[in-house]
């Protein structure tokens, strides 16, 4: 990420409150949105699930102008400060809106970052066969969420997590992790053909990726190896 992009997707958030500005900064830093980003096609309809303050939305939208972004989270008040960013840029929007029930549209590609943990791993599985139905043909999902390894940044990851969403602003059912397995299988069951991307870093979380790409007979995707 440029300092250039990283100054405007900061700006975005200077009329809100300092509370949330703080939070916004300190996802930004101990979450590697920019490699999520990486995965993203450059142009087309674009779903954020779970998009709260809308970060790598508006992320998304900064970096390349030809994506039409769309973030949806469950929480009003998070969709409010979302919009307060959207200075009439008109490849961006946000609305309120339940990952369990997608928007009656196709996508090219969507993204759910650090979300799934909090629904119950059945819902999870619905939420991916959902999005399988939703993406265009060689359309990808990027999902961003942990693995059980290594068990130290795990157990540091679980435990912050916890906090949240008892202490601090995340809302969920509880914490539902599933392992790699779990997850990749979840994929291949949605209709997917399932990519592992490691996210290593210094930081104490388990961080991984998974992309999940649309097979078009047709026409082989880009994320084929």
């Amino acid at each position: 990420m440029t300092d250039n992009i990283l100054r405007t997707l900061v700006a975005l958030y200077d009329p809100l409150p300092l509370s949330d500005r703080f939070f916004v900064r300190t996802r930004l830093f101990l979450s590697n949105l920019y490699q999520l980003e990486s995965y993203v096609p450059k142009e087309g309809r674009i779903l954020d699930i779970g998009c709260g303050h809308g970060l790598l939305s508006n992320l998304l939208a900064i970096t390349s102008p030809q994506r039409q972004v769309l973030g949806i989270d469950i929480d009003a008040k998070k969709i409010a400060a979302a919009q307060s960013t959207l200075n009439n840029r008109s490849n961006i929007q946000f609305k309120v809106g339940d990952a369990a029930v997608l928007p009656d549209t196709s996508f090219h590609a969507v993204t759910i970052a650090d979300v799934m943990y909090l629904i119950p791993p059945d819902i999870q599985r619905a939420i991916l066969t959902s999005i399988a139905c939703a993406l265009e043909p060689n359309g990808v999902l990027i999902w961003k969420t942990h693995s059980h390894r290594p068990q130290w940044k795990y157990t540091i990851t679980y435990a912050q997590e916890w906090l949240m969403t008892k202490l601090g602003p995340t809302k969920g059912a509880g914490i539902f992790f599933m392992d790699s397995e779990e997850s990749l299988q979840a994929i291949r069951n949605a209709g997917l053909d399932p990519t592992v991307v490691p996210m290593p870093s210094r930081r104490p979380y388990s961080d991984i990726l998974f992309l999940g790409c649309k097979s078009n007979k047709n026409s082989p995707s880009q994320y084929e190896s």
